[in-house]
């Protein structure tokens, strides 16, 4: 049951609010129809003594008038009746209607047809109450003065007859559909204002970038919103902790490790002068080769690191993109040198850009040794620069394998290498260039090679302000 419940309710929280609005206009509603049925059928005021009195003596003046003509003062009385039977359109229904009943001493005069006939009444000038066949009825009875006629005004005191009266003329119902539809407006409108401050909080939590972790500012001043912003702010502290505590282990796990790797490395090597056996030698090569691996896994750790921290923005600063990746391509050439690969930059412009030079170091590394380590012998590495309306286009397109379209999201996880791959490695590199080109708001897009072969990496920089 509370399954079906919450499918007929909406999913929108302003709307839910408006409906339960409505349902609270209609409890009231229904709240104040029932008092007024169960009033009328206790107290009517028509029947009270200052308003029926004229009535009565309005009839019983007809009947004294016409005492010597009874046809005349029937046919008088008969009107009279219908006139009161259909007043305030009520169609003659006997749980709204008025009827009377005239009396001359102990003969009765003139009775309204129908329910409930004939009554004879105790008390004269108050409403009294009576019960026929279990039906209940109030009366008001007044005699005359100048004869010993007597009139009876009836009406009914049914409650639930009432209101099934009322109900079916639209009296009860008619009002309330012709009006819902007008509070419907200013009841969205009154729920949308008073959910503003909910709107500014979750802007002020959409706004925040996954490198800010500081409290939020707003909702404290609302005792709505104080639970839920104390609630996102402890969650916000224990992220930062953890990270912190991650990025801590990190730091301290590479920078523990750099020394027995370039101490191991060093003994390696000298053990490698000092050894002719040619197998040796070649369990000394694997080691070195196991040494590099490792210790550019170290670096890649580091780096990442570095690169998931948050920076304020005053470490940014207004740098030469192709300058940079000039002192890069120098630093790296002796890596090309060795694996027989061409290093070529095409630079159209200077690519001014502003960001952290670090991060944007680590950024071009990652590449240019990913596109040497995968380009076959004796290929070429083009990096390239070049302005593009307000964005700096800079990209990287190498000779290798190339990456699956499928998997060219995949690539950007961590420690995620494409199957079957021929090369070592760790999965960290591209994970490294798209933590720091998403800190730059720079796009990045993975797309064939020249001729349909390698991998052609581009990014866009905006541009520097």
């Amino acid at each position: 049951m509370r399954a079906r419940l919450r499918k007929l309710l909406p999913s929108s929280l302003t709307g839910r609010l408006v409906l339960a609005q409505m349902v609270v206009v209609l409890l009231l509603w229904g709240a104040a129809c029932g008092y007024l049925v169960h009033d009328t059928a206790r107290y009517d005021e028509i029947l009270e003594p200052k308003l029926a009195s004229p009535r009565a003596d309005m009839i019983l003046a007809v009947v004294d008038a016409l005492a010597d003509q009874p046809d005349k003062q029937a046919a008088l009385l008969k009107r009279i009746d219908v006139f009161q039977r259909r007043e305030n359109n009520e169609e003659d229904d006997p749980a709204l209607r008025q009827t009377m009943v005239v009396w001359q001493g102990e003969r009765l005069l003139y009775a309204s047809p129908g329910e409930p006939g004939a009554l004879r009444t105790h008390k004269l000038r108050q409403l009294e109450k009576l019960e026929v066949d279990g039906t209940p009825w109030r009366t008001y009875s007044q005699a005359s003065e100048v004869s010993d006629a007597r009139v009876t005004l009836i009406r009914s005191g049914h409650a639930v007859n009432i209101l099934f009266a009322l109900g079916a003329r639209g009296i009860l119902i008619l009002p309330l559909l012709i009006s819902l539809p007008f509070l419907v407006l200013p009841a969205w409108l009154s729920v949308r204002v008073a959910l503003r401050p909910w709107r500014r909080f979750s802007e002020e939590v959409a706004a925040r970038g996954p490198d800010d972790l500081t409290p939020l500012k707003f909702g404290s001043q609302y005792s709505e919103l104080r639970p839920l912003s104390k609630a996102v702010n402890q969650l916000l502290a224990r992220v930062a902790t953890s990270m912190e505590r991650e990025r801590s282990f990190i730091a301290d796990a590479a920078h523990e490790m750099r020394t027995p790797l370039a101490a191991m490395r060093i003994n390696v090597e000298a053990l490698r002068g000092h050894r002719n056996d040619p197998r040796d030698q070649e369990l000394l090569d694997g080691l070195v080769r196991s040494n590099e691996r490792t210790s550019r896994l170290v670096a890649q750790l580091l780096g990442l690191m570095r690169s998931d921290a948050a920076r304020p923005q005053g470490a940014r600063a207004r740098l030469s993109l192709a300058e940079l990746v000039q002192d890069r391509l120098a630093a790296l050439s002796g890596l090309a040198r060795q694996g027989r690969i061409e290093l070529e930059l095409r630079a159209h412009t200077e690519g001014l850009v502003d960001g952290e030079r670090e991060g944007l170091t680590s950024l071009v590394d990652n590449l240019v040794e990913n596109a040497i380590k995968y380009s076959p012998a004796g290929s070429r590495v083009e990096l390239g620069l070049i302005e593009q309306g307000a964005e700096v286009l800079m990209w990287v397109e190498d000779a290798g394998p190339g990456i699956p379209e499928d998997l060219h999201e995949r690539v950007f996880d961590r420690f995620f290498r494409v199957p079957d791959q021929q090369q070592a490695g760790s999965g960290l590199g591209l994970a490294i260039v798209k933590a720091v080109a998403d800190r730059h708001g720079v796009a990045l897009r993975l797309a064939r090679g020249a001729d349909g072969q390698g991998l052609r990496v581009e990014l866009r920089f905006p541009g520097a302000a």
